[in-house]
Order: C-alpha cells, then sequence, then structure tokens
C-alpha cells in the first residue's frame, strides 16, 4: 500500500439491520427506490464498500480517512484504488439526478442543488 493516495475498504456491516427491501432516500422522502439503487446501510446484504483517504502506514496499522462503518466492524478486503480506470466520470443515475435536495445536501457532481 506504500506509495497509495487512496484505497478501497471491503467490510462486513455486523450491526446493520436488515429487514428492508423498498426505502427512501433522506433527500426524497416521497420517493422510494429498492435497496440495491441506495447507499443506505439497511440492506438485505451486509458487505459495504468505502473508497478512503490512506493517510498513514505503521507496521500493522493502516490510518485513514472517510471510513464510514463503526469501531470493530471486520474488514473483508483492502485494495488499491486507481483513479484512471476506478473513477467513471460519465457514470450517472437518472433518478437522483431529478431528485429534490435540501440546500445542505450536495450532489454528486459537487455541485449545490
Amino acid at each position: 500500500m506504500e506509495g497509495c493516495s487512496h484505497l478501497y475498504i471491503l467490510y462486513w456491516m455486523h450491526e446493520a439491520p436488515r429487514n428492508l427491501i423498498i426505502q427512501s432516500p433522506s433527500f426524497d422522502a416521497e420517493h422510494t427506490h429498492g435497496v440495491f439503487a441506495l447507499h443506505s446501510p439497511v440492506r438485505p446484504n451486509p458487505i459495504a464498500l468505502s473508497v478512503v483517504d490512506l493517510l498513514k502506514i505503521d507496521e500493522t496499522d493502516l490510518d485513514v480517512r472517510g471510513l464510514d462503518c463503526v469501531d470493530g466492524t471486520p474488514l473483508i478486503n483492502i485494495k488499491s484504488y486507481f483513479s484512471e480506470t476506478d473513477a467513471r466520470p460519465e457514470a450517472r443515475v437518472a433518478w437522483r439526478e431529478n431528485a429534490p435536495y435540501p440546500s445542505h445536501v450536495k450532489k454528486d457532481n459537487g455541485a449545490d442543488a
């Protein structure tokens, strides 16, 4: 991992509930979407993925920023993030592009809604 600025962290959300199939995103409570369309922790499959900033490596520890899980969450795998092959700037989610956003939520392109 030496020299990597970002990593993929694959982990098992062992404390997340797994009882909902249809959900409403927090920014669009009027519409529902299938569980696999959202990034909600409530899902039938507890496998999750985060892209994190790698801050420091110490023998057996990795210091990262941006990991979206609770302390003690079991890790499944760690992979290097390659910006030239892992990033897909043309990717889109049509229903989200048209969803109403509260002023404090930013769209994926980083622009205020």
